[in-house]
């Protein structure tokens, strides 16, 4: 019998090669998309783009890490002209979705590289890939912490020629604002991340990477 060649039209072949790239930027198009839902839920009633926010796409592409080491990301992206106040969202990589978000804000209206007053500084203005967050908590005892308190690593950095650091995620408590930390402003929600981070922890995972940007 004479054997038959299989002809590969240039159609199935193109087909082919999409669902292939739909397979592999899947995860990443759902992280965006879920991430745009819970930063900007108003988008859903104008229908002019459906192209996902640019800042997280931004996030993502800076971080420069393999995603099989480290399975789990925050972001925490802000706008600095309102006290640093936007979302910090807890991405699984993994599975390509978002574990959790929480409204939160860092300084009190400074710039970047003011003490006390700016936010954490962008991983770009201290030439660092990403932070690195201590899943295991500290209990502090600080009027504006009063309670758990998950170290951000490097301890300090330069920015502008001028040294920051201490900084952490915890409760914002106190007065509003902070000197650089990352705060949750509710009550409940933070109650959420440190039952998220204890999830982490019994994981078996001691530190996950930290992606800051501002608009």
């Amino acid at each position: 019998m004479k054997r038959q060649t299989k002809v590969t039209t240039p159609h199935s072949s193109l087909v082919h090669r999409l669902y292939l790239s739909f397979l592999k930027y899947y995860p990443w198009l759902l992280v965006t998309a879920i991430a745009s839902l819970f930063l900007f839920p108003s988008t859903l009633l104008t229908p002019v783009s459906s192209s996902p926010d640019p800042r997280v796409e931004s996030a993502f592409r800076e971080v420069k890490v393999h995603y099989s080491k480290y399975p789990k990301i925050l972001v925490f992206i802000a706008n600095k002209d309102d006290r640093g106040k936007g979302k910090l969202i807890a991405v699984n990589t993994k599975k390509g979705k978002i574990d959790g978000a929480w409204v939160a804000l860092s300084g009190v209206g400074g710039e970047e590289n003011q003490r006390m007053l700016g936010p954490i500084p962008s991983q770009s203005k201290i030439k660092q890939p990403h932070y690195k967050v201590d899943v295991i908590p500290l209990t502090l005892s600080n009027p504006g912490i009063a309670g758990k308190f998950y170290k951000i690593n490097p301890h300090m950095v330069n920015i502008g020629g001028k040294t920051r650091g201490d900084f952490g995620i915890h409760a914002d408590r106190n007065v509003p604002g902070t000197a650089g930390c990352i705060g949750i402003e509710s009550e409940k929600e933070w109650v959420e991340f440190k039952a998220l981070m204890l999830d982490y922890q019994r994981a078996g995972l001691r530190q996950i990477p930290l992606l800051v940007s501002y608009r």
